[in-house]
C-alpha cells in the first residue's frame, strides 16, 4: 500500500519538531502531548535512537507503542524502559539545571521574545479565557537548554507583542535580559505553526522568519502576526515531510491516524 504524500499539519509540524532533536539528548512530555509524543518517538526511530524522554504526569522512561495515547496512561508502564517516582522527577525538573537538552511545549499566546502563555487572558482579576497553568512548564522553560513551541493557530491573538501572562520565560525583553535576570543561558530556539517555522535573532532575540510552508506568503505570516515579524532576505520554503518520514510515521508511530485528524 502506498503512503499517501500529502500530510496534515499536524504530522507536518510533528515532523519538522522531530528534525531538531539529537541523538543522546534528554527530554520530557506533559499529558496533553500527541505532536511532542509523536517527534520524540519519530526521532528515536530516525536519528536519534538513544533520546531519552519522561512523561511528566507518570515518570514513565521511553515507552514504545505504535501508537499516541496519553503520557499519563498507566499502560505506558509495560514498554517503558524505565519508572521514576514522583521525587526524582521533581528534582530534575525543578533544581537541576540543564538536565533535560530540550522541551517542546504548546501554549495559547507566545510574543516576539518567546515568552509564553499558558494561563489566561486578559484582565488576570476577569481573564477572557483561563488555560491549564504552569505545572511546571516555568522550571522547564528556566532550566532546560532550550525548548521548542509548537501553535496550533497563527492569529495575532496567538502571537503577540507581549503575552499576558509569562508562564514561561522565553528571551523576556530581547538581548541579554534573560541572562541579566539570573536564568541559564537557554530559552526558546524554534516556534513552529500552521504558516511556518521562526527562530530568534541572536542579539535582539527576537522572533524571525525561518521559513514559510508551501502556499504561505510572508505578507500572509505578517497580517497574522500581532508584531512585526523580522525577515531576512527571502525566507526558503520549509521542507516538507519525507514520504520515508510519513510512512515511518504512520506504521510505528501514530498507528491510529490521530494527527491525521487533528485540527493543526
Amino acid at each position: 500500500m502506498t503512503t499517501p504524500i500529502q500530510p496534515s499539519m499536524a504530522e507536518v509540524m510533528a515532523v519538522l519538531l522531530s528534525r531538531d532533536i539529537a541523538d543522546g539528548e534528554k527530554a520530557i512530555i506533559g499529558t496533553n502531548s500527541d505532536l511532542q509524543l509523536a517527534a520524540c518517538n519519530l526521532a528515536r526511530l530516525r536519528q536519534a535512537p538513544r533520546l531519552w524522554w519522561v512523561s511528566g504526569p507518570g515518570g514513565m522512561v521511553n515507552p514504545s507503542r505504535d501508537h499516541l495515547a496519553s503520557t499519563a496512561d498507566h499502560d505506558n508502564i509495560d514498554t517503558a524502559e524505565a519508572w521514576m517516582d514522583l521525587p526524582d522527577m521533581v528534582e530534575f525538573i525543578d533544581w537541576r539545571i540543564h538536565f533535560f537538552d530540550f522541551a517542546i511545549l504548546s501554549a495559547i499566546q507566545v510574543d516576539r521574545f518567546g515568552n509564553i502563555n499558558t494561563t489566561l487572558v486578559g484582565d488576570a482579576a476577569k481573564p477572557s479565557l483561563r488555560g491549564p497553568g504552569t505545572v511546571g512548564l516555568s522550571a522547564l522553560c528556566g532550566l532546560s537548554r532550550r525548548f521548542n513551541v509548537v501553535m496550533a493557530n497563527h492569529t495575532r491573538h496567538a502571537f503577540v507583542p507581549k503575552v499576558d501572562f509569562i508562564s514561561g520565560a522565553g528571551h523576556l525583553d530581547g538581548g541579554d535580559s534573560r541572562e541579566r535576570r539570573g536564568l541559564p543561558a537557554g530559552g526558546p530556539r524554534l516556534v513552529v505553526s500552521p504558516l511556518g517555522v521562526f527562530d530568534f535573532h541572536p542579539a535582539s532575540r527576537q522572533m524571525r522568519i525561518r521559513s514559510i510552508h508551501p502556499g504561505v506568503s510572508v505578507e500572509q505570516i505578517q497580517a497574522a502576526t500581532g508584531f512585526e515579524m523580522l525577515v531576512e532576505g527571502s525566507p526558503p520554503l520549509t521542507d516538507m515531510p519525507t514520504e520515508d518520514e510519513l510512512a515511518l510515521l504512520r506504521a510505528r508511530v501514530d498507528r491510529e491516524g490521530k494527527l491525521r485528524g487533528a485540527a493543526a
